[in-house]
């Protein structure tokens, strides 16, 4: 079993570990992150036609499409109750966030497009890294531009579900 300060430490060095985060977070972002990490991480899915990254990938894509189409139904089974995010403007949201406003149309995409998704399996935990150029209104101000963000997803019968994201903006 790695311990979480090592873990702590090649997420820093890495870039995996936001920088605000590293000094008050980094431990417990290390543990959120790899808590399902374990001597089993060599049994992944079965062989399949694709791989677990592309998998993940797959999930990423359909919440894009999901956004745009302001289907909470599908977003509701691609993130898991504990959700939480840290938005572009640094601000705190659950899924129950995010599912209201799409469904109430607080928050509308009308694009989202995803460049450079890059992702590591640890076992259940999946870390996924990219640039979305998203465009919308927010409460009726249009915001557009680019992110990059990392999204962590656990498996959970045998389904991927997004438990974290954290954004920072390109501008």
């Amino acid at each position: 079993m790695v311990g979480t300060a090592t873990l702590s430490r090649y997420l820093m060095v890495t870039g995996l570990l936001p920088i605000p985060c590293r000094p008050r977070f980094g431990a417990a972002f290390a543990l959120v992150v790899f808590s399902a990490y374990s001597p089993r991480v060599a049994a992944q899915e079965p062989a399949t036609a694709s791989s677990p990254e592309d998998s993940v990938r797959a999930v990423e894509t359909a919440r894009g499409q999901a956004l745009v189409h302001a289907d909470t139904v599908a977003l509701s089974r691609m993130l898991a109750d504990e959700f939480v995010e840290i938005s572009r403007l640094g601000t705190r949201r659950t899924r129950a966030d995010n599912i209201r406003d799409i469904a109430s149309g607080a928050l509308r995409l009308t694009s989202v497009r995803y460049d450079s998704l890059t992702v590591r399996i640890y076992g259940d935990v999946a870390v996924l890294q990219g640039i979305a150029d998203n465009t919308g209104t927010f409460r009726g101000f249009p915001f557009s531009g680019k992110i990059r963000y990392t999204r962590i997803f656990v498996r959970r019968d045998g389904r991927w579900q997004g438990i974290a994201m954290q954004q920072t903006s390109m501008q």
